[in-house]
């Protein structure tokens, strides 16, 4: 205990955990302590996480120690601890050893859009964030020790096991790390060995996670779901392998200068082309200075890494093609801006006999950062002001419903109600202020928080102590394609609301 308590008061461990812990609370302290649900938070105020057929088979334990509900402070202030965490073995895992870049790091991983996405999402991101600890542990200690890629199989499983995607964040850390080897010349046999033994995790780690999934299935007698494709994880026939492949590269290019989160506004696309330029210029005067250039299969190395880059970004693209990639899966991309901050540390330190040009790097560099950092800052809380925007008017919303359901004539407490279509835009214009920066941080955006029956129900019962016999399915869709439903005005009109053999139907669209 007095060794961890030794190791914990060093600064490049205490820095970046102090200042992922501070900067992360402050910029989502407004989310954690206000209880603002999204579309899916409906139907989880109490959820087991038990999400094996999406192949999550480790979620419900990762949940488990903050209990199963939907504890908005408890999960929140968990999930910014853990990500602190995660931000104290990035910098470790790097080498970073200025106190501006341990500041920096944290700064970039708890302000991430990626982060405000799961967030919205509080009910499970406390697991979420263990998965992302475990994906970096397993290429920590991997590298660390000697045979530390056995532990680090099994880390990544346990990681897949929460939540697949994070599998990129592991993939990209073994890329840049070998990236940075060949930056510093090191021997073709320390590379080649790395390399191999991160292969072998990753191969290791990958068998793991679908066998103990095949065992957890037939233990409870599941398949995997069809949802986002996930019953199609992991087949890939050598056909489907062109596709996949270019469905990857164009993706990678498509959220780089089109998603919304590196390039927002001018004074983000003027630092992204800063820093992508200084990026470029540190790779070639490092590689200069230390004579690396000299060796052609260096070159030949940097060329594949830079090849299986959008692949490591990608991965679940190639592992499930058919699934939707949002935001809460693109979490891995913070490592881009991350790389930035330590390729630079490392041509400051290379170059400081000319510490003059140097500081002017520094000080550049350090700005562009914060100023990105800031930006994500007010994305996050932007999000959740959005957020707010959503539950006040679905509360309004659901008040004046639910006065009509019950003033309806021939209403009595349990009479089957359906409800057909979504919110009208006629009679409730878009309201939603947000869209240019919400509309890519996935469970944010939009104008109301309920589109399904299911999600009326839950929301009429947990915020307005009222239960409702709301019917899903076949009633709904019979209906839709009734005479009697194209004569209906849509809801709040007077004749939105009609009772047809007992049921009572409600037009919203």
């Amino acid at each position: 205990m007095d060794k961890l308590i030794i190791k914990l008061k060093e600064e490049q461990y205490k820095i970046p955990f102090l200042s992922g812990l501070i900067i992360g609370l402050f910029t989502h302290m407004f989310m954690i302590v206000n209880k603002f649900p999204n579309a899916d938070s409906m139907t989880n105020f109490y959820f087991d996480q038990n999400m094996v057929t999406s192949g999550r088979w480790f979620l419900w334990i990762a949940c488990g120690f903050s209990s199963f509900y939907d504890l908005n402070f408890v999960n929140g202030v968990l999930a910014i601890f853990i990500l602190s965490i995660c931000a104290v073995y990035v910098t470790r895992f790097f080498g970073v050893k200025k106190k501006v870049s341990m500041i920096l790091i944290p700064a970039l991983m708890v302000t991430f859009p990626s982060v405000a996405a799961t967030m919205s999402y509080l009910y499970t991101v406390d697991g979420y964030m263990l998965g992302l600890l475990m994906a970096i542990l397993a290429v920590y200690i991997a590298r660390k020790h000697k045979f530390g890629f056995f532990a680090g199989m099994v880390l990544l499983a346990f990681s897949m096991g929460t939540y697949q995607a994070y599998v990129s964040v592991t993939i990209l850390l073994c890329l840049f790390d070998i990236l940075f080897d060949i930056l510093e010349n090191k021997e073709i046999y320390d590379v080649w060995n790395k390399g191999f033994k991160y292969l072998l995790m990753g191969i290791g780690g990958g068998a793991l996670y679908f066998g103990i999934l095949k065992i957890c299935l037939a233990v409870q007698h599941k398949e995997l779901d069809t949802y986002q494709g996930i019953n199609q994880m992991g087949k890939i026939g050598l056909s489907s392998i062109p596709e996949r492949v270019q469905l990857i590269y164009r993706d990678f290019v498509g959220f780089a200068f089109g998603g919304r989160i590196f390039v927002d506004n001018l004074i983000t696309l003027v630092i992204i082309c800063v820093l992508v330029t200084a990026c470029v210029v540190s790779v070639f005067a490092l590689l200069f200075k230390n004579k690396a250039y000299k060796k052609w299969y260096y070159w030949l190395l940097i060329l594949v890494i830079l090849v299986l880059i959008p692949f490591g970004s990608n991965m679940m693209l190639m592992m499930s093609p058919g699934v939707e990639y949002h935001l809460l899966m693109r979490l891995q991309w913070v490592l881009f801006p991350i790389f930035a901050v330590v390729i630079i540390e490392k041509i400051i330190m290379t170059f400081e006999s000319v510490k003059e040009k140097m500081n002017i790097v520094k000080t550049v560099s350090v700005v562009m950062i914060a100023i990105l950092c800031y930006n994500y800052l007010l994305m996050d809380n932007i999000a959740y002001f959005n957020l707010q925007q959503q539950y006040e008017k679905t509360y309004a919303y659901c008040v004046r419903l639910l006065d009509r359901i019950e003033q309806t004539d021939g209403y009595y407490t349990g009479i089957p109600i359906c409800l057909v279509g979504q919110i009208s835009k006629e009679s409730y214009p878009t309201t939603e202020l947000t869209y240019d920066v919400t509309s890519k941080i996935r469970g944010t955006d939009g104008d109301f928080i309920l589109y399904r029956g299911n999600q009326y129900h839950e929301f009429m019962k947990n915020y307005l102590g009222a239960t409702l016999n709301i019917l899903e399915g076949d009633h709904v869709e019979d209906m839709y394609y009734s005479e009697e439903y194209s004569t209906m005005t849509s809801f709040p009109d007077k004749g939105s609301i009609k009772i047809v053999n007992g049921v009572m139907f409600i037009k919203l669209e």
